[in-house]
């Protein structure tokens, strides 16, 4: 019963603490800035548009990587789409210029970020 009763707290208690930890950090930003969210944990500080932005190259990832795959597997881009790398392992495929503008954004985060 007890080895039961530890597993239930563990349960409740692990989202718990995530809950805060990411509450906490998102409020890290200044204000008219937001996390990124291109993952979770993403605490890359941008404006609400950019945050939107990102979560549209996610819901269109599949649409721009190499049917088959490639190169890379799976994750092949199809040709002019190149990783967006906004954060290491990040294998969403976008143009160049949306790259470019996610480097942008990571160089930019510290002027952004209340802390």
């Amino acid at each position: 019963m007890a080895k039961l009763l530890r597993t239930s707290a563990a349960a409740i208690a692990v989202p718990l603490v995530l809950a805060l930890m990411i509450d906490t950090a998102a409020a890290a930003c200044n204000s008219g800035y937001v996390w990124r969210d291109a993952q979770d944990g993403d605490g890359v500080c941008v404006t609400p548009d950019e945050r939107a932005e990102a979560k549209a190259q996610n819901a269109n990832a599949a649409n721009n990587r190499k049917v088959g795959g490639g190169a890379y597997g799976p994750n092949t881009c199809r040709d002019g789409y190149v990783w967006r790398e906004a954060f290491a392992g990040d294998v969403v495929c976008v143009t160049p210029h949306e790259r470019e503008k996610a480097m942008h954004q990571n160089a930019e985060s510290p002027r952004h970020t209340a802390n």
